[in-house]
C-alpha cells in the first residue's frame, strides 16, 4: 500500500521547502533553490512542504518561479497557525482572521487558486496555548476548504487526542510531526496514521543533521548497505509505515540526490529491530 492524498499516490519521500531562502530572507543562490525544487520533482518528490513564513513569502515565490505550472500530481503542502515573530520564533496566529491572511498570502505567493494541502500547525513547547479553540481554527479551514480555496486539510504537531478530536470537525486528511532516530514521541500518531490511512509526513527527519544517537551505529549500517548515514536513517522511516512520507530540506544537489535515492535501500528486520531498540 502506498499512501495517497485524495486521488493522488504520494512518493515515499518529499522536499522540505524551509532551507531554501537562505540567511536573511535572501537565498544564497536563487537559480540554486530553483533548480534543487526542480530535480527533487524530478527524483520523484511529488511533495512540496512549504510555509508563507518561510523567508516571508520567498520560499512560495521559489516554488512558483521553479515549478508553475504546477505539473498534476504534484502537491504543495503549506502551514497555518502560527507565524514568524522576534528573531524568527514561531508565535501563535490561529484565529480565524489570521489563517485567512495566511491563505490570501499562501494563494498570492504560490500563485494558485486553490492550495493543496494546509496543515494547521498545533505546536507544542512555548506555542502550545494559542489561546483560539483548536475547533474555531478547523471549522475555518472548513468554511475555506468548502468556499474552493483549500483541497484538503491537515494537522501539524498534533497528538492522538487532538487527531481524533479534529476528525469531528473537518476530515483530516494528512498529519506532519517530527520523527527520526533520536525523536519518536510522535509513534503512536503514526500508529494511528497506519491504522487509518492518512499520510504521516516527518518533518526533521535527520534530526536537522545532529541529534541522531552515537549508539544508533548507523556508520556500520551505512557501510555494509554502501550509502550513507542520513540514507540509513531515511530508509528506516520508510520502513516503519508505509504511510511515513519523510520531507528533508537541504539546499545541496548532491544532498538531495541522497535523500532521494534512499527509497531503494532495503533494511533487514533485525537491522530496523536494531534502531528502533536505540530511540
Amino acid at each position: 500500500m502506498l499512501p495517497t492524498l485524495g486521488k493522488k499516490i504520494l512518493g515515499r519521500i518529499g522536499f522540505g521547502a524551509m532551507r531554501l531562502p537562505g540567511m536573511r530572507d535572501v537565498p544564497a543562490d536563487a537559480e540554486l533553490a530553483r533548480n534543487l525544487l526542480s530535480r527533487a520533482v524530478a527524483l520523484g518528490a511529488n511533495v512540496i512542504d512549504t510555509a508563507d513564513y518561510y523567508g516571508s513569502g520567498l520560499a512560495n515565490r521559489l516554488i512558483a518561479e521553479a515549478l508553475s505550472p504546477y505539473a498534476e500530481n504534484l502537491i504543495v503542502a503549506t502551514k497555518v497557525g502560527v507565524k514568524a515573530g522576534a528573531g524568527g520564533r514561531l508565535e501563535p496566529a490561529a484565529t480565524p482572521d489570521e489563517i485567512r491572511a495566511a491563505i490570501d498570502r499562501n494563494l498570492e505567493t504560490l500563485e494558485v487558486q486553490a492550495i493543496d494541502l494546509v496543515f494547521l500547525r498545533l505546536a507544542g513547547g512555548p506555542l502550545a496555548d494559542s489561546g483560539v479553540p483548536i475547533q474555531e481554527s478547523l471549522e475555518c479551514l472548513a468554511n475555506l476548504q468548502q468556499q474552493g480555496l483549500i483541497k484538503h486539510v491537515g494537522l501539524s504537531s498534533v497528538t492522538v487526542d487532538q487527531l481524533e478530536l479534529a476528525s469531528t470537525v473537518v476530515p483530516i486528511e494528512a498529519v506532519q510531526n517530527v520523527y527520526f532516530i533520536g525523536n519518536t514521541t510522535s509513534k503512536e500518531v503514526l500508529l494511528k496514521c497506519n491504522s487509518t490511512n492518512i499520510p504521516f509526513f516527518s518533518y526533521f527527519p535527520l534530526g536537522m543533521g545532529k541529534l541522531i544517537p552515537e549508539k544508533a551505529n548507523l556508520g556500520a549500517l551505512a557501510a555494509t548497505h554502501n550509502v550513507t548515514e542520513p540514507q540509513i536513517a531515511l530508509a528506516w522511516l520508510l520502513a516503519l509505515s508505509p504511510m511515513m512520507v519523510p520531507i528533508p530540506g537541504t539546499s545541496q544537489l548532491n544532498h538531495l540526490e541522497e535523500n532521494m535515492a534512499a527509497v531503494n535501500i532495503s533494511l533487514s528486520s533485525d537491522e530496523i529491530s536494531a534502531l528502533c531498540d536505540v530511540v
